[in-house]
This record gives structure tokens, sequence and C-alpha cells, in this order.
């Protein structure tokens, strides 16, 4: 059995030209065979991660290989953007960006946020996916 202990991996960042640092935790960085990554973000008041997107073949990549992202908060909250949409989310919201599309997260409270962030390439979901919510994913709130 594996098991990561928080803190095992935790170290400081700073991300995309982003505000301040972020306190990165990467769970089995090295040895995971599922396609994807995670991290746990914790950004302290005014920190951010910067305007950033994955792309395979652009220049303006910040990362060789284009991926999807989930950002999930678990503490405080948190601004994200996406080109020139801003949105708050709270705890249990979550932002989700395909590759290519420009986004980044701040934390603009005066409290520390922390977040789940998973990412990795497109591909097979294992469940049945009809492609469309049963909720207005696009919708303000």
């Amino acid at each position: 059995m594996r098991v990561q202990r928080r803190g095992d991996n935790a170290h400081d960042w700073e991300l995309y030209h982003g505000q301040g640092r972020i306190g990165i935790e990467w769970y089995f960085r090295q040895t995971t065979a599922l396609p994807t990554s995670v991290m746990l973000y914790r950004l302290e008041p005014g920190a951010e991660e910067g305007q950033h997107h994955h792309l395979d073949g652009d220049p303006d990549s910040c990362s060789p290989n284009s991926s999807d992202e989930m950002y999930i908060v678990t503490r405080g909250e948190v601004v994200v953007t996406a080109d020139d949409d801003r949105r708050v989310l709270g705890v249990g919201d979550a932002f989700y960006a395909p590759e290519g599309m420009r986004h980044g997260v701040r934390n603009e409270s005066d409290a520390v946020a922390e977040l789940v962030l998973v990412f990795g390439p497109r591909g097979p979901h294992p469940f049945a996916q009809t492609g469309v919510e049963e909720f207005d994913a696009q919708a303000e709130r």
C-alpha cells in the first residue's frame, strides 16, 4: 500500500508570473500510472497562479503537452479567470479549463485558500459521457 501524508512532497512555487508563492503538494508525481496529475494548492492572501494555458505546439503554452485542468476549492475562496471572465468560487465549487483555454486562479480574500488541482491529457472517460451537464455550467452564479 502506498500512502502519501500531507507535507511529504510539499514546496512553494511561483507559477506563470503570478504574484506571491503557491504552496504545492504533488501527489505520487513519480509513481502514478493514472493519466492525470493531482496537486494541492495553498494560496496565501494575494497569491495567484497567473494566466496560462496548456496546448501542444503553441509556443506560448506553459507546458509542452495539451492538458485539461480541473480546480476544486476545499478551503476559503478564490477568483478564477478564463480569458476575460471572472468568477468567485467557494468551498466545494469547481472550475474546468479545457486544453488551450487561458486561465488562472487568485486569492483575493484575507484568508488562506486551498484547491485540489487535477490535470492531464484528454482521453476516454471510464463512464458514459453525454457532453451535456444536468446543470448550466456556463451560467453566472
